[in-house]
């Protein structure tokens, strides 16, 4: 197997991991928008909308940060080529699929939102998958190699 930090990669690699940076950190601004402006983004939503968003714990706002924390690092990482990245992303997939399983199925967000208030869980859902799957396919493309060689 070759891990030479040298083997050639593909321009699309750096493509795909720079759409999962910005992806990530549209993320980080939609949590920082959640904890901090919360009442404004709900205002035109109906009265058992703003209710289930309100009582949103705190422990999924936790996990919320955790997700898009370790995603932007994890992207960053992938960029750089480092395999670190697969832990971070790996890390950020099992967050946001505990979030968004808590948030739309255990306290009805399906329910208030309707079906359409799954689109954007379920392509949140998909795309961190998708991230975590493409940092496992650049190590076994050996594209991702260790400072140490």
């Amino acid at each position: 197997m070759n891990n030479n930090p040298s083997t050639s990669i593909p321009v699309w690699f750096r493509l795909v991991a720079g759409a999962a940076i910005l992806w990530n950190l549209m993320g980080c601004a939609i949590f920082l928008s959640d904890v901090f402006a919360l009442e404004s983004n709900i205002q035109t939503w109906t009265e058992p909308q703003k209710e289930w968003a309100r009582s949103t714990p705190k422990w999924i706002y936790f996990l919320f940060a955790i997700s898009v924390s370790s995603g932007v690092a994890g992207s960053i990482f992938l960029l750089l080529r480092q395999p670190l990245s697969i832990t971070l992303l790996a890390v950020s997939f099992a967050t946001v699929l505990v979030q968004m399983t808590y948030t739309m199925l255990i306290a009805g967000g399906l329910k208030v939102m309707g079906p359409s208030g799954a689109v954007m869980p379920t392509i949140v859902v998909l795309l961190g998958l998708t991230w975590l799957l493409f940092s496992l396919f650049s190590k076994r493309n050996n594209w991702l190699h260790s400072k140490t060689e």
